[in-house]
């Protein structure tokens, strides 16, 4: 099953330069809202924006911007009227389904998702990740000020839209058994392909920690595409 799909990712990371907008061209732009999850809705670990969170927040908004050119893409997320001083964090999908039934996956924890960071973050990424301890800062994550605004902002060393995550990047031997292999970035607007999102934000109103390459305990906020 592990080979499987890491031969489908391999497969599927040439198919899908088609799926958003035909292959990555200079100057490609994304300007979009993020949809907001029910505040009710249960994260991957069991856990809610109105039982961790204090609130339903129901005013809360998303905004992305996406510029990608030369193989890179630059980010920007604008969070408003969501819980004042609390981290949240940033998540992409490689994980899918197809016709062919389910591919990719991130190679180096198994997860749907892994952090929206560049593949030079990987190593600081896996430092963090459980069973060592958390951190309150991380190159996917970032934190509102005291009216619940918040602002993210990275430069991906690849092409978000219609690319692969450069697992690759993750020096070989770090993680035992891993293979660091580019997986395909899932896009469920593509005719064909399911998942539940592309890019999703979380909160950690548990205990205000990022968790490296695990999304840990976690409140589901925001996904995208709509």
């Amino acid at each position: 099953m592990r080979i499987r799909q890491h031969a489908g990712a391999v497969v599927v990371t040439v198919l899908c330069l088609g799926w958003m907008t035909g292959p990555a061209r200079a100057g490609e732009t994304v300007d979009d809202s993020f949809q907001r999850i029910p505040a009710t809705t249960p994260s991957g670990s069991g856990h809610t924006v109105l039982g961790q969170c204090g609130g339903a927040y129901d005013e809360a908004r998303a905004e992305l911007e996406v510029v990608q050119s030369d193989g890179m893409s630059r980010v920007k997320i604008d969070l408003s009227h969501a819980r004042p001083d609390t981290l949240y964090t940033v998540w992409l999908r490689v994980k899918g389904k197809d016709a062919d039934g389910s591919f990719g996956g991130s190679p180096l924890t198994g997860g749907g998702a892994t952090p929206l960071a560049p593949g030079s973050a990987l190593t600081a990424l896996w430092k963090i990740t459980p069973p060592m301890p958390g951190s309150a800062t991380l190159p996917n994550g970032f934190t509102t000020d005291a009216r619940g605004r918040g602002r993210f902002r990275t430069v991906l060393d690849f092409p978000l839209l219609g690319g692969a995550y450069p697992f690759n990047e993750m020096p070989d031997g770090v993680i035992p058994g891993a293979r660091e292999i580019p997986v395909a970035i899932v896009n469920p607007a593509a005719p064909g392909v399911q998942g539940p999102f592309m890019i999703r934000i979380v909160s950690h109103c548990q205990d205000g920690l990022g968790h490296g390459l695990s999304p840990a305990a976690r409140e589901a906020w925001f996904d995208w595409p709509e």
